[in-house]
């Protein structure tokens, strides 16, 4: 149901027939009298799309909703180059050849500014909405429905616009929140620059950039319905938004308040864990929109376009599947296969070279030894096991997970562990690791359950079940850069190495450095400490 408060934001825009009227008059003798005194070249094309005649109705802000979607699964951030050329080497879940795999990043790295361009692609896009908005409710007079409907699309822009500023912070930002939040970290833009003068923005403070997050978070949480019908269920909701507030908090130190939130999505009868027979279907687009799904990206296959030409498809499987099947050369560092050991998750995660997967024609074969790593597995993680990504243009129909369940109760966990209540944090660390092994998330398994660990020892055990539940789900490298632990982690990947070469750990490696055309082309830029 929509918030009482939330129309009452737009009626202060809609204005009185008498203003209406007299505007109308004024504008009608200003445009005579200029008409009369302006050269006849000077004209304006009237069919140039722009923001001051695009958004004639509700349609058109949400087809530009429907764009800073887009934005999210393109091929930019998720739908291929985010996921594979930053999350997973930096956190070292891949064994790759690029920068990011060696700590070696510099402000000239294109893949740092792929990055930066995506998520101010989003930012641009949502701010686009927002300040449009007021516009369209002032001059178009719209009735209840419409405002309602408009009040759902700025929910919308609204969460994505925090939802690129956590990710910008988080990547960018100089130190921890609860370090030192005066640190610096990414331009907060807020409005769109008219002026060239109004595109020189300067880096604010880690502080005022986690503000803001919060600030868009609790507006989309009071403006966005609990679910969607069947045809919009890719939306955003307000348990999503819930559940980023939850996580900005724990990022920001604040695990009391990270714990109200989080206990509101665990006492909310829609969500659950899958049972382990439908756990691994999550990751090959089986069980989509299932009752762990808080928020994933929506992507099909696409036999017209591929993730390089716009398409609908992801491209993630393109360069992690294995042999024949894809690229094959983003692949799991060997560290990572050892480190899960026994735990059947390894079989979620990774495909060994004698598990099948389908080929070009369907057939299910072996798949084979990567070559681009120390013991021949490929992900399976949003990798088809059905299909080869050859066979569907290059496009894999696997939705990407931003948010389900189970990370909730693994940050759950941490939250209450922080606070010392650790039976508690060990209870719904087990509901994972019971799901994991076939048990039932709620009932006890004495063989299984971890017991008797507290403080620092529990701790350790929540992390190391975080490593093997998000697995290749890009978390990780947020994880070990909020637990100040990333030199001890780094290091530890400078054995069964193929691609990456020998890791030299630096200060700087907890952020990524501003691009160097940022630097160039904005005055008021100030390079990132370490990368001048």
């Amino acid at each position: 149901m929509m918030k009482p408060f939330a129309n009452k934001e737009f009626r202060k825009y809609m204005p009185q027939k008498n203003k209406i009227i007299l505007f109308s008059l004024l504008s009608l003798f200003a445009l005579i009298a200029h008409s009369c005194s302006d050269d006849f070249l000077d004209v304006t094309n009237e069919n140039e799309l722009n923001s001051s005649n695009y958004y004639a109705n509700i349609s058109d802000f949400d087809m530009a909703l429907n764009a800073v979607y887009s934005a999210v699964k393109s091929l930019d951030l998720f739908g291929q180059q985010y996921y594979s050329q930053t999350l997973l080497p930096l956190a070292h879940t891949s064994d790759y050849w690029n920068a990011q795999s060696r700590n070696e990043v510099n402000s000239a790295d294109g893949h740092v500014y792929t990055t930066w361009r995506g998520w101010y692609r989003v930012v641009a896009r949502a701010n686009d909405i927002i300040e449009n908005a007021p516009l369209f409710v002032q001059e178009k007079d719209p009735n209840e429905n419409e405002i309602e409907q408009m009040e759902l699309i700025l929910g919308q822009a609204r969460f994505m616009r925090a939802f690129a500023y956590f990710h910008l912070v988080r990547l960018w930002g100089e130190d921890r929140y609860f370090n030192d939040s005066s640190k610096l970290a990414v331009p907060l833009i807020l409005k769109v620059a008219s002026t060239r003068e109004e595109m020189m923005v300067p880096r604010a403070s880690v502080g005022k950039v986690y503000q803001q997050v919060i600030t868009d978070f609790e507006f989309a949480e009071q403006q966005l319905p609990e679910s969607w019908d069947e045809n919009n269920r890719a939306r955003v909701t307000n348990v999503a938004a819930k559940s980023f507030l939850g996580k900005v908090y724990l990022y920001m130190g604040d695990d009391a308040t990270a714990q109200s939130y989080f206990e509101e999505i665990l006492a909310n009868p829609a969500y659950s864990l899958v049972p382990f027979e439908r756990y691994d279907d999550l990751f090959q687009g089986k069980n989509e929109f299932s009752e762990e799904s808080i928020f994933e990206l929506n992507y099909i296959i696409d036999m017209q376009q591929n993730i390089w030409e716009n398409g609908l498809g992801s491209g993630i499987a393109l360069e992690c599947a294995p042999p024949a099947r894809g690229w094959s050369n983003v692949t799991p560092h060997g560290v990572n296969i050892e480190r899960f050991g026994s735990d059947p998750r390894l079989k979620i995660c990774t495909y060994a070279p004698e598990d099948s997967a389908a080929d070009l024609n369907g057939v299910m074969m072996p798949a084979g030894a990567s070559e681009f790593n120390f013991t021949g597995h490929s992900f399976r993680k949003y990798v088809p096991q059905d299909y080869s990504v050859y066979s569907t243009n290059r496009n894999s129909g696997t939705n990407y997970f931003i948010m389900r369940l189970a990370d909730i109760y693994l940050m759950y966990a941490e939250a209450m562990n922080n606070q010392g209540f650790d039976d508690i944090a060990t209870e719904y660390m087990n509901k994972i690791r019971r799901r994991a092994l076939g048990f039932s998330p709620d009932t006890p398994e004495p063989t299984v359950d971890y017991s008797g660990l507290t403080g620092n020892q529990l701790r350790d055990s929540i992390r190391e079940e975080r490593f093997r539940e998000l697995f290749a789900e890009g978390h990780r490298w947020f994880d070990i850069v909020r637990w100040e632990i990333v030199e001890e982690e780094v290091l530890k990947y400078n054995e069964k190495n193929v691609t990456q070469g020998i890791i030299i750990y630096h200060p700087w490696d907890y952020y990524y450095p501003v691009p160097l055309s940022e630097v160039d082309n904005n005055v008021n830029m100030v390079p990132s400490t370490g990368y001048e």
